[in-house]
């Protein structure tokens, strides 16, 4: 009786901290800053394989009888590196941003549609993010509007639903929210 008590007190602390890690995550404030487009380049993503090296040698392993086990392990692993890194190579725009408040920063993305001279603003939190706004933010000191706090938190809800995205399907709807959410 003392042993089950004890379980369940341990079970209603953890479930606690677990429920307060998640509240703080999505309470962290996000960062919006407001500058010009410097310069625009075109830069190529590493591609990553180990994972999918990885998942694949564990297949090989896994499926068919022991006998050339070591082989399977082997192909498994490389038709998985291929895998895993054409789904994560290709290019990403670097953008460089003179910020109002004074500085630059640099910060890349798959995003293609900003150009040199847009006024943008910087979200920086957990994950970072930029968009296009109105010059009215690069030509004066302004406050930050509700409106663009609240899109910038809503983008870092969203990037943290695709962060842990456990299914093909929850993958494909958390990239889609990031991308209705994120870009201007």
């Amino acid at each position: 009786m003392k042993i089950n008590l004890m379980k369940i007190n341990l079970l209603i602390i953890v479930t606690a901290m677990i429920c307060f890690s998640i509240t703080s995550l999505y309470a962290q404030s996000v960062t919006i800053q407001y500058g010009m487009v410097e310069s625009v380049q075109t830069i190529s993503k590493d591609a990553r394989h180990a994972g999918g090296a990885l998942a694949g040698g564990v297949i090989g392993a896994l499926i068919g009888p022991r006998r050339h086990r070591g082989i399977r392990v082997l192909a498994g692993a490389g038709i998985g590196a291929a895998v895993q890194g054409s789904a994560t190579s290709g290019t990403q725009q670097q953008y460089t941003v003179s910020l109002e408040s004074g500085g630059t920063t640099i910060i890349n993305t798959e995003q293609q549609d900003i150009r040199t001279g847009d006024c943008v603003s910087i979200e920086q939190g957990s994950y970072s993010n930029i968009r296009r706004v109105s010059s009215v933010h690069c030509e004066t000191k302004t406050q930050i509007p509700q409106h663009h706090k609240s899109i910038s938190s809503d983008c870092e809800k969203a990037k943290h639903e695709l962060t842990n995205a456990k299914t093909d399907e929850a993958v494909t709807m958390a990239a889609k929210k990031v991308r209705i959410l994120c870009e201007d």
